[in-house]
C-alpha cells in the first residue's frame, strides 16, 4: 500500500506538470485540483488504504469530477467544463471551495474510488505515438501490427484514423473526425508522423470499456483532465473508435500479450504502452521486455514506451524500458515536474536496439525530439 506521502508526492507532481511558466490558463483547474488532493489531509489517509496500481492520487482526481458532474454543487461544478464549450473562468476561491467539497463527500469519494480504476485515454497522446511510430518503421510503406496495451476504450488502436498538426506538417486522412496537435519544442524537428498501413490491431485492457454505456463514458470523461479541449478531443475520439470498433482482449497485459502477439498476421509489430509500464513492478517490466525479446525472433518487434520515469514520484531516475538517460533529462525531470519520456526497443531475431526519442507532456500537448539523425 502507498502511503499518504507517497500519495501527496504524486499528486504533486502531476500539478506541477500542469502548472509550468507557459502553461495556458485553461490547464490551472487542473493542476489546482491535485493540489486540494494533496493538501486534504484526511483524503491522502483514506486513499492510502487503496493498493499502488488503482494510482490514488489519480483515481481520486476522477472520483472528485465524477460526483461534481453528477451532483452540480455550486459553485463547484461552475469551474468544470463541458464536452465543446469553452473552459469557464477560474479563480482564486476553488482551493477553498474544492476542499470544502472533498470533506463533505469523503465517503463518497472513496467508494468511488474503491469501485472502479482510473483510465486516462488520452487522445491527444496519439500525436505523440504516431511520431514514434513513423520514426521507427522499416517503410512507411510495410504494414505493420499494433497492439496496444492497456488500451482502456480503444481509442489508441484508432491512430491511424486521426489527422496530426505537429510543427507546420500535417499527416492522416483529411476527413480525420478528430485532428490533433502536438507543439514541437527544442532544437530538433521530429519525423513526419506518416504511418504505416496497419494491417491489424488489438488492445488489451483489464478492465474494458464499453462505449454503449452511459455510465462508462461519464467515467471515461471524470478521468480526463478538467479541460475543454481535452474534453472535446475525448468526445471526438469516442466517436471515431465508436464507428471502427477493434479487437479489445480483456485480461492483463503482460498475461495476454504472448497469445495476442501470435493471433497477429507475420508483419512487424509495434506494442504500444502508453503508461502502463510506470505502474508495473520491476519483475512485470522484465517480463513484458522478455515476452517482447522472445516474440522478436521471429519478426521484428518494437516496443514504443511513452512513460514517465521510475521510480513513479519526484525521485524517477530511470526509464521503463533502462535506456540511457541524459543527466540535464534526469535533474528537469526531479526539479520541474513529471513528464513522458518517449522510447523505443526494437527485438529483430536475436539483436536488440534501443532509442531514446523525446520527452513529452503528459497530456499530448508538446513534445522536445530528442533522436538526433544518423
Amino acid at each position: 500500500m502507498p502511503g499518504a506521502g507517497d500519495i501527496r508526492a504524486q499528486a504533486l507532481e502531476v500539478a506541477a506538470g500542469w502548472s509550468a511558466p507557459d502553461a495556458p490558463d485553461s490547464w490551472q483547474l487542473t493542476a489546482s485540483l491535485f493540489r486540494v488532493i494533496a493538501e486534504h489531509d484526511e483524503l491522502l489517509a483514506r486513499l492510502a488504504d487503496l493498493p499502488a496500481d488503482q494510482l490514488p492520487a489519480l483515481l481520486a482526481s476522477a472520483a472528485i469530477a465524477f460526483l461534481v458532474r453528477r451532483e452540480r454543487p455550486s459553485p463547484l461544478a461552475g469551474y468544470f467544463p463541458d464536452p465543446g464549450l469553452p473552459q469557464p473562468p477560474f479563480d482564486s476561491d476553488f482551493g477553498r471551495v474544492a476542499g470544502a467539497f472533498v470533506s463533505a463527500r469523503l465517503d463518497q469519494i472513496i467508494d468511488t474510488c474503491g469501485g472502479r480504476r482510473y483510465q486516462m485515454n488520452e487522445a491527444a497522446r496519439c500525436a505523440q505515438v504516431a511520431l514514434g511510430i513513423a520514426a521507427t518503421a522499416a517503410s512507411p510503406a510495410e504494414p505493420v501490427a499494433l497492439v496496444d496495451l492497456g488500451t482502456g476504450a480503444g481509442l489508441g488502436l484508432q491512430l491511424d484514423r486521426y489527422r496530426y498538426e505537429i510543427g507546420g506538417c500535417a499527416a492522416g486522412p483529411p476527413d480525420a473526425g478528430l485532428t490533433l496537435a502536438c507543439q514541437p519544442r527544442g532544437g530538433l524537428v521530429p519525423p513526419p508522423a506518416r504511418l504505416p498501413p496497419v494491417a491489424d490491431r488489438a488492445g488489451i485492457e483489464a478492465s474494458p470499456i464499453d462505449l454503449a454505456d452511459a455510465d462508462a463514458v461519464a467515467w471515461l470523461q471524470a478521468c480526463a483532465p478538467p479541460e475543454a479541449a481535452a474534453l472535446t478531443r475525448l468526445t471526438a475520439a469516442i466517436e471515431v473508435t465508436r464507428r471502427h470498433p477493434a479487437r479489445i482482449v480483456a485480461a492483463d497485459a503482460v498475461a495476454a500479450l504472448p497469445g495476442v502477439l501470435d493471433s497477429l498476421p507475420p508483419v512487424p509489430v509495434v506494442v504500444v504502452d502508453a503508461y502502463l509500464a510506470v505502474f508495473l513492478p520491476a519483475a512485470r517490466q522484465a517480463m513484458l521486455a522478455d515476452i517482447l525479446a522472445r516474440a522478436g525472433r521471429t519478426r521484428p518487434v518494437t516496443w514504443l514506451s511513452l512513460d514517465p520515469l521510475v521510480p513513479l514520484g519526484p525521485a524517477g531516475d530511470t526509464s521503463v524500458q533502462g535506456l540511457r538517460l541524459p543527466p540535464a533529462l534526469v535533474s528537469d525531470y526531479q526539479r520541474h515536474g513529471v513528464f513522458a519520456v518517449l522510447g523505443a526497443r526494437t527485438f529483430d531475431g536475436r539483436s536488440a536496439r534501443g532509442r531514446l526519442l523525446a520527452r513529452a507532456h503528459p497530456s499530448g500537448q508538446w513534445i522536445e525530439w530528442l533522436d538526433a539523425p544518423a
